[in-house]
Parts: C-alpha cells; sequence; structure tokens
C-alpha cells in the first residue's frame, strides 16, 4: 500500500529505468560479442537510444514538487515508452493523439458527469416535478450568471468573433443545437420569445417541445419589480412527464455539453493567447479566467484516497473528506505574479512555453484562427490529426525557431505544455452559457439560492465548490485512467522482455506458464474503483513493475517453501536489473555513453554477474539442518536431527 505518492512515483520511475537500461545492457552484450568475433569492435558504436537522464537535459523536466497524478503520470509513460526505435519526440506525439482523442471519445461519458453534478447540487430527487406553463412559476436567470467569460458581449458575425460559437445556423429541432448562439441572438431581440420567432417552443432530445425563452429587461414577481438582464425561460408540459432531471437531460441531450470543436479552440487559446489576443479580451477578463485556471489545477492536484492523506499538486497532503477552508482557494503570491506574466503577455502580443527558458515569442492570431476555422470543417475522426498537425507547424515558425535557445525542441516544448492544459480545458469548456442555462433552470426550480451571487469566475467558484471539485476531479480522473492503460501496456512490454531473458537463462518452459498466470491473476486484482485515488493508481503501477520480484521474511512461511520448486533460480537479468536501479538511485551513469558509445562499466558487470552465476551453476552446493520429525505412524515418536546436502541455481 503507497504511503508516501512521490517517494512510490520515483520507485516507479527508478524501475522502469532500470528495466530500459536492463534490456539495452543485454542488447550491448550481444553485439558486442557478435563484433568481437568479427574483430571489427573499434569500428562499431552502438546506436542506442538516449538514457532518460539525456533526455530530461533536452528540456523535458521534471518538477516533482508541483505536479499533479496526470502530469506524473504523462512522465511514467515518457519513460516506460523509450526505447532506440523511440525518441522523445515519437513519443509526445503518440501521446497528445491519445489524449486529445480520449477529449474527443469519452465526451458522452464527461458530459454525464456534469449532469450528474448539477443534479446533485440541485439536491433534487428523480420524482421531484416542476409545474409548467404558469406565469407565477416562470424562472428568471440574470444573463452574467451564465455568461461567465462574457461571451454574448461579442456579436457571431463580427470579425473573428465566431470562432467562440458554434458552426450551424439555430434551426429548431435540429441537433446538437447552437445554444449560445441563439442566446446571443435572443439578447438582439428584447421581450420577443423563442416560440414567436420559429413558431414553435424549443424542442428538446426527445423531439418534444420543452421550454420557451425570451430576453426581458424587467419582470415582477410577488409584487416585486427586478430591473436587469434576464432571461425568461418558461418549462412546458413534457409527453412524458415533467420531472426535473428529465427535463435537464432532455435539453442536456439537445445541446453539445462537450463541443470538440469549442474545446480545441480554448485549447489552442491557452496555449497561444491567439484568440484572445486577435478578440482583444480586456485585461480583466483574461485575469479572472486566469486564476479560475489556477483553482482548476488544485483541484486536479487533490487525491480522495479512502485513507485521509492527500496530495495537492505533488506536495502538501491534505483529506478532501476534510472541509476544504477557504485558503485552499486563495491564491499564492506566485500564483499572482505568473498570472500577471500571462496577462501582460497577451496584451503584449506573445506567448511563452514552460521549457523555453521564459523567451516571449510573437503569436500569429491570424494564422490560429484560420487553422482553427478549417478543422472545423473536416470530419470528427480527422480532428485529432488536425490539432497535432497543427502544433507541429507552430513549432516550424521561423521566427520561433530564432528565438529559441539552442538544443530546445520546441516542438516537445509546445506539445508538453499542450498536454497539461487538456484537463482543465475540458471543465472550462463545460462552464458555457448553454450549459449552465441548463444548471440554472435546475437550480431555479427547486428554490435553491447557490448560484443568486454568481456573476463571473471568482463568484463561481466562491459559490459552487463541491460542484467544481466534484466536476473537475471526475474529469481528470478519466484522463488518469486513460494514462494508466496507455502505461500499463508499457510496463507489460518492459516486465516481458526481461521474462523472456530469464525464460531463456531458467531453460525451464514451465516459468513462462506460470509467468503468464502471475501477470493474469494481477489484472484481475487490478481494480481501481475511483481513478482520483493516487494511492490506488500508483500501487497497481508498483504491482506491474514488482510482478518478477520476491518478498523476503525473515522466515518463511511453510506454503512458500512448498512452492519454491516453482522458482525459476537466480537470475542474471533479475540481479542486473536490480544493479542498475542502484546505481541510477545514486546518479551513477548506467546508459550509453555521450557519444553513443556502450557503457563498458555496465557491461562489465553483467559479465561479472553472469561468471559469478557460471561459478555457482558449476560448483556450489547446498548444506541443510533437518530438525527432528514427528511421525505418526510410531505413536507421536519424532525422527533424528540430520543434515542434507543440495545445489543451488
Amino acid at each position: 500500500m503507497s504511503i508516501d505518492l512521490n517517494n512510490d512515483f520515483k520507485k516507479a520511475e527508478s524501475k522502469i529505468n532500470s528495466y530500459n537500461t536492463t534490456t539495452e545492457t543485454q542488447k550491448t552484450i550481444k553485439k558486442t560479442l557478435k563484433e568481437r568475433s568479427g574483430d571489427n569492435f573499434e569500428e562499431s558504436k552502438s546506436k542506442t537510444s538516449k538514457s532518460i537522464n539525456e533526455i530530461k537535459d533536452t528540456g523535458q523536466r521534471l518538477q516533482d514538487d508541483v505536479k499533479n497524478q496526470y502530469e506524473k503520470l504523462i512522465d511514467l509513460f515518457k519513460i516506460s515508452a523509450q526505447s532506440p526505435q523511440t525518441q522523445g519526440s515519437d513519443t509526445i506525439d503518440f501521446l497528445v493523439k491519445q489524449v486529445l482523442g480520449a477529449a474527443q471519445n469519452t465526451k458522452s461519458r464527461i458530459s454525464e458527469i456534469f449532469i450528474e453534478e448539477v443534479i446533485k447540487t440541485a439536491g433534487c430527487s428523480e420524482e421531484q416535478t416542476f409545474i409548467p406553463g404558469v406565469d407565477g412559476n416562470k424562472i428568471y436567470i440574470r444573463v452574467n450568471q451564465i455568461d461567465l467569460k462574457q461571451l454574448l458581449n461579442k456579436n457571431p458575425e463580427e470579425g473573428n468573433n465566431g470562432i467562440l460559437y458554434e458552426t450551424p445556423l439555430p434551426v429548431n429541432g435540429i441537433h446538437p443545437y447552437p445554444m449560445d448562439k441563439q442566446l446571443y441572438y435572443r439578447l438582439q431581440q428584447e421581450g420577443q420569445s423563442f416560440s414567436s420567432e420559429y413558431g414553435q417552443s424549443y424542442i428538446g432530445g426527445s423531439s418534444q417541445p420543452i421550454m420557451d425563452i425570451k430576453y426581458v429587461t424587467s419582470y415582477t414577481q410577488n409584487g416585486v419589480t427586478e430591473y436587469g438582464d434576464y432571461y425568461e425561460v418558461t418549462l412546458l408540459n413534457r409527453n412524458t412527464g415533467n420531472n426535473i432531471s428529465d427535463f435537464l437531460r432532455d435539453y442536456y441531450a439537445s445541446i453539445n455539453i462537450l463541443d470538440f470543436d469549442d474545446f480545441t479552440v480554448k485549447l489552442i487559446n491557452s496555449l497561444t493567447n491567439a484568440i484572445d489576443i486577435d478578440l482583444k479580451v480586456t485585461k480583466t477578463e483574461k485575469e479572472g479566467e486566469a486564476k479560475f485556471k489556477k483553482i482548476l489545477d488544485r483541484v486536479l492536484g487533490l487525491c480522495f484516497d479512502s485513507t485521509k492523506e492527500i496530495d495537492v499538486s505533488g506536495t502538501a497532503k491534505q483529506s478532501v473528506l476534510d472541509n476544504l477552508d477557504e485558503s485552499f482557494f486563495e491564491l499564492t503570491s506566485v500564483d499572482l505574479k505568473n498570472i500577471e506574466v500571462e496577462v501582460n503577455n497577451m496584451l503584449d502580443g506573445v506567448t511563452e512555453f514552460e521549457d523555453c527558458g521564459n523567451v516571449r515569442l510573437p503569436v500569429n492570431t491570424q494564422n490560429a484562427i484560420n487553422k482553427l476555422f478549417d478543422i472545423r470543417n473536416i470530419p470528427d475522426n480527422r480532428k485529432v490529426e488536425a490539432v497535432d498537425d497543427y502544433v507541429d507547424d507552430e513549432a516550424e515558425d521561423e521566427e520561433w525557431k530564432r528565438l529559441v535557445p539552442s538544443g530546445i525542441n520546441l516542438k516537445i516544448a509546445l506539445k508538453n505544455d499542450l498536454l497539461k492544459l487538456i484537463p482543465s480545458t475540458v471543465v472550462i469548456s463545460m462552464l458555457s452559457p448553454k450549459s449552465l442555462l441548463g444548471m440554472m433552470v435546475v437550480l431555479k426550480s427547486v428554490g435553491s439560492p447557490v448560484m443568486d451571487e454568481v456573476e463571473d469566475y471568482e463568484t463561481f467558484t466562491k459559490n459552487m465548490k463541491s460542484f467544481l471539485i466534484n466536476l473537475t476531479s471526475k474529469v481528470g480522473a478519466i484522463f488518469v485512467e486513460e494514462l494508466f492503460k496507455l502505461l500499463k501496456l508499457n510496463i507489460r512490454k518492459l516486465v516481458e522482455l526481461l521474462a523472456m531473458e530469464i525464460l531463456k537463462e531458467a531453460k525451464d518452459a514451465r516459468v513462462k506458464t506460470i509467468s503468464s498466470i502471475l501477470f493474469v491473476l494481477i489484472q484481475l486484482g487490478s481494480i481501481v474503483t475511483d481513478w482520483r485515488q493516487c494511492k490506488g493508481v500508483i500501487d497497481e503501477i508498483l504491482k506491474l513493475l514488482n510482478l518478477y520480484s520476491q518478498t523476503g521474511f525473515s522466515r518463511l512461511p511453510t506454503f512458500t517453501l512448498a512452492a519454491s520448486s516453482l522458482l525459476g533460480g537466480f537470475s542474471p537479468t533479475r540481479a542486473m536489473a536490480n544493479v542498475t536501479e542502484n546505481y541510477q538511485s545514486l546518479g551513477l551513469p548506467s546508459g550509453p555513453m555521450p557519444d553513443g558509445s556502450p557503457n563498458l562499466v555496465m557491461t562489465s558487470i553483467f559479465a561479472e554477474i553472469q561468471g559469478v552465476r557460471l561459478e555457482n551453476l558449476e560448483n556450489s552446493k547446498t548444506e541443510v539442518f533437518i530438525p527432528p520429525l514427528a511421525v505418526a505412524a510410531l505413536g507421536a515418536g519424532t525422527t533424528l536431527p540430520g543434515r542434507g546436502i543440495g545445489k543451488t541455481y
């Protein structure tokens, strides 16, 4: 069971490194023996891949004290994927496509999380109903309560504003319906309802009218007149009943809670500031969203383990089950300084990337917007590839390449940052006016005042803490699960590579069967029920990495002695993996030399291990003491103590 998360992630990294290096050392030994037989050893150099330590030096910095579980799994995957055939850029390309694909392919799952959290926040039961079509039960929603980013102030027909809205024109009954665009149009026609314009009320996912909506600047309820900017929503009779939760699902079935095109726009904007620069977002707007993202990052750093130890951004340990005090939502001076830098970059038309040494790079905003419009017009099954291609193109910008220090792989730097932004960008994309409209309708229907004070990201965070934490952490858990699946495949390949060498050394086909059974058993036992549990995830990773390790006891239980015939005996490969891990833990070089030539020290160590094993096989013996043994047939008598001779191998 994991006790120290940081230490366990480092332990997993150490084991993966040692496995990688051991397999490379074996390859070097085989190649050396082959070349020595041809007397051309000095003419050839090993072309093995760079060690992970060298890869880190090229810009893939590890900052263990600030990384959440998602980011640590990314690091483990990068390490586990290294091989002579897989360079760093290939690994990051694969990861970006897989994680973007997860964002696209799990839309329905993510949307269901959103719906469940809305219902939970409203506190309504499945049976709770609303009274339809009565003036006294009309629902009034302030515009700024659902427009956290002030999207609805921007005309989709002006300039490049259209990139912020859905592509289709509003056609009632066509799903997914562009409700963000419709909400803007309603604001331009005060007092005119949706039904009066389209001849029919709004049609939900069930193909029946579910509500009418119009924009008003005042309304009167219970003898009190309120003034401001409001959407007036009238809920209608539904053929299948007027349960609040049913209405909510009907409405959300008619829109895209997570629109991949909108997600892509926000993702590229978070990476480069391109949209905010082009649309001249104000300093206040940028600050508000930047602060909100900082809070989301903190939430993504929370762990929901059953014990009360929690890892927040890789450092603090505290329980989510305990009440999070206000300090959790307060930004530090470092946070505020970073936000100030981000805002100033946007105002100056530049961007920065973490691995590029604080170099400010000018942003070609129109190129970004043109590319994002192009992505909207291609089939869904090609969108992920198109986003990846766009980032590749940006990395080839001649001015950027001129400004970035030599030795930095710009493509890797961009994609490292892009990967980190994906979970929080998914959450921000879901908090659009059209999504929050459904939430507000339900909250108002049950008389909940929880959203009454909301008017921007800051007040949303303050009033919707539980909703925000649950939504964000569950979305983050989806990406942790996806990364775990990818990492597990890599670890299995590494373990199998070592297993094959162990099998060759053991020369016993039975071991292969036993190893396969062990791996199946571990898979059956690997049940992580909540991917927000950091301890559960790292425990499963360590189980896989320790598949072939043996646990020591001061005295072995009888059943282990009985099962010792199943063991394969001493393995030079396994021993070399242990030596390599110890070398790496001490910071000693264990991979190929800087010029690409083999590490002869590691080669010599392996040769020594094999020499010791040969001596053990040829000349070792084991003497054992046999204690008195009870013999039932002799009336509870015992045998005399004795000695035994055996063989170790």
